[in-house]
């Protein structure tokens, strides 16, 4: 997992983060025990069960009422500079699937490529037992959004951090 989100970071950083730029983690708690642990490590997230969503600072502490509320989505989003990475190990290590995502990102020219600077359809998404869509799947991937014409882009990436693409394009964001 470490390794996971560290590959994912390494490709923020060949990239340009726009002012103000945010880093998203998303995970699926199915116990309790999972939930409380959360919300000691997130309390400003948001959690979603049952069709209710509480601030982790207004999470109900009774355990019943928490089973109730099972599964339960977490969502946090926080500054870039922040130290969510450092946090989120913890809660995706017990998460049945989870993601970090970062959106406000440019990917510069690259000239040899014949490709200038892109600005939409940009990201790093680090997922877990999830692919790109939430769709489930077994293991951890990093995804590099890129214009769907553009996998060129994506391997110039993968190789300035030390890396290789090893799967086909999908379709993502």
């Amino acid at each position: 997992m470490a390794e996971v989100i560290a590959v994912a970071a390494s490709l923020v950083e060949c990239g340009e983060l726009a002012e103000g730029a945010t880093v998203d983690l998303d995970a699926g708690l199915v116990r309790v025990e999972d939930v409380l642990k959360a919300r000691e490590v997130f309390r400003r997230g948001w959690y979603s069960g049952s069709g209710e969503h509480f601030r982790g600072v207004d999470l109900p502490e009774d355990a019943g009422v928490l089973a109730g509320l099972l599964p339960v989505t977490l969502s946090v989003v926080e500054p870039w500079a922040g130290d969510l990475l450092e946090r989120a190990p913890e809660v995706l290590r017990a998460a049945t699937w989870g993601q970090i995502a970062w959106f406000a990102l440019s990917w510069p020219a690259v000239p040899e490529l014949s490709l200038g600077p892109e600005h939409a359809r940009t990201g790093v998404q680090a997922c877990f037992n999830i692919d790109a869509n939430h769709e489930p799947v077994s293991g951890h991937t990093v995804y590099v959004h890129v214009r769907p014409d553009e996998g060129e882009r994506a391997q110039h990436l993968a190789r300035l951090i030390g890396h290789d693409v090893i799967g086909p394009s999908e379709r993502g964001w």
